[in-house]
């Protein structure tokens, strides 16, 4: 299973890399004094994004650091539940929406996405005990009497509804309560992103939860913007490509993904 693994992240970072090597060189920044850039975060997703001695940490937010500074304008955070995250964008209260955002059709309907800068999939977190029950993948999650566990609004959400006709389906507000339901056998799998659940796998091992190795879809995380707002967007591909040609975007996604490093070595 792990070897099926390596090859799906070699093939998607293959795609994920030519997407942004295509970009043109990146343009100079305007350097707008203290102009605010508003991001809207959504801080229930490590390593991606969460709160931490009361701070706002996670590769999303280092991500959004360095945008600033590239953008020369004054980092603001704004903390939004997962579902207000692009009705805020559109009225205008964020510019960016920087938190492992999956790009969609039905999102990109109505948003612009930045370049992707990484490719995931979802994933199966389960009791370890258990594990032989659903090593088969997606599959073994339709069977009308296994319980599954998403967070609401999430593409984790919207593959369980898609698929799953029968059985117990039980939407979450964070992951964090998912992992609970888990633990007190109120649910048999939780599908999240591959990320957070390798995380939450290594968080929750000595409690009995493990991931499943197998990932149910191929997906790309890219940062939102407003249709209406081309100038960010440029600065947004600009500064990513900028920190993918200095070898920094590698540095920063293995450093909150260790296992990310296994793709970049091939």
């Amino acid at each position: 299973m792990l070897r099926t693994l390596r090859c799906f992240l070699l093939l998607a970072g293959v795609i994920c890399s030519g997407c942004v090597a295509a970009r043109q060189p990146a343009v100079k920044a305007d350097q707008p004094g203290q102009q605010l850039l508003k991001v809207g975060i959504t801080t229930n997703a490590p390593p991606m994004a969460y709160m931490e001695n009361g701070k706002i940490t996670g590769l999303e937010a280092e991500f959004a650091h360095g945008l600033a500074a590239y953008t020369g304008r004054k980092l603001r955070f704004v903390e939004l539940k997962w579902e207000d995250q692009i009705p805020a964008l559109l009225a205008g209260r964020t510019d960016i929406i920087m938190s492992a955002m999956t790009v969609t059709s039905a999102r990109n309907y109505l948003i612009a996405f930045a370049d992707p800068y990484m490719v995931t999939g979802q994933v199966s977190l389960v009791r370890l005990a258990e594990y032989n029950r659903f090593s088969n993948g997606f599959t073994d999650l339709l069977n009308p009497v296994v319980r599954v566990g998403t967070v609401k609004a999430t593409t984790g959400d919207f593959l369980i509804t898609r698929n799953k006709s029968k059985g117990t389906v039980i939407r979450y507000n964070n992951a964090a309560e998912a992992v609970q339901g888990l633990l007190d056998k109120k649910i048999d799998a939780f599908v999240y992103d591959l990320p957070m659940n390798f995380y939450l796998g290594a968080r929750y091992a000595d409690q009995g939860l493990t991931p499943v190795t197998i990932p149910m879809t191929k997906e790309f995380i890219a940062w939102g913007i407003r249709r209406d707002d081309p100038r960010l967007l440029e600065q947004a591909n600009a500064y990513l490509q900028e920190i993918k040609s200095t070898g920094r975007l590698r540095e920063m996604i293995i450093r909150w993904i260790p296992f990310y490093e296994r793709l970049f070595n091939k």
